[in-house]
């Protein structure tokens, strides 16, 4: 937890700087009723199309969570700020274009990210129930499915959970989500660091930094990754409460 910040200690947010935010979203029902007055008519409409209760709450947390931290930077009232989509649905903020942010969430956390270029951030329930190995053999490229094959039993589904958020995190920076197709790039397998090796388009890898985002003990089973456009000098982690 010593690595993670309060609020309180907000830094300015630098050029070269990534700032992740964590959040539980297993909150009260108080601050449901205190998140939901901050979301668009888009936003409440959207949580109202849940089935079930869990999933319209954690929608709620989640952007409610989204809203409080982004006003910070831009010294907006929460429920003031105005959101669009880029072609590919990514959402951006109308008034902030030199602001990035992208929000993920699993369960019951979820991570924002805040930059000054384009960032991607994901995390995922590493318990999840999955035929995670069906999915690797439909999604992955050929040398990740061999390097995760070659680690010990135990840790295969792990590495294939970090694999994962390295390849959602980079779909998302570039604006395309799920346009970009999983197995047209490459990234490394733990216990390597996060990096992008290869892209079938031959774009120059080295446009994107990616980091591995080490989680407090209470998240011990999400693992998560965020990737950023040009060079990010470190990343500066935050705890919302």
């Amino acid at each position: 937890m010593k690595d993670w910040l309060a609020a309180s200690n907000l830094k300015p947010l630098n050029v070269d700087d990534i700032h992740v935010w964590l959040f539980p979203l297993n909150t009260t029902p108080p601050a449901i009723k205190r998140f939901y007055p901050l979301l668009d008519v888009d936003e409440k409409e959207r949580s109202e199309r849940f089935v079930h209760f869990m999933h319209r709450k954690r929608f709620i947390a989640a952007h409610g969570f989204m809203r409080t931290v982004l006003a910070m930077y831009t010294h907006q009232h929460a429920d003031a700020l105005q959101f669009d989509t880029g072609e590919h649905g990514k959402p951006f903020m109308i008034h902030h274009s030199s602001l990035h942010f992208n929000l993920s969430h699993s369960q019951d956390i979820a991570m924002l990210a805040v930059a000054h270029q384009d960032i991607g951030i994901d995390v995922e329930c590493i318990e999840r129930k999955n035929d995670w190995q069906k999915i690797m053999q439909r999604f992955y490229t050929e040398s990740e499915q061999k390097k995760i094959l070659s680690l010990p039993d135990v840790l295969q589904q792990r590495a294939f959970m970090e694999v994962w958020t390295r390849k959602e995190a980079h779909m998302k920076v570039t604006g395309q989500g799920l346009h970009l197709a999983p197995g047209q790039f490459t990234v490394t397998v733990p216990p390597e660091p996060a990096a992008l090796l290869e892209q079938v388009n031959g774009q120059d890898v080295q446009r994107w930094k990616m980091f591995d985002i080490e989680l407090p003990t209470f998240a011990r089973n999400y693992c998560a990754c965020v990737s950023r456009v040009g060079s990010a000098s470190h990343v500066v982690k935050y705890l919302f409460s």
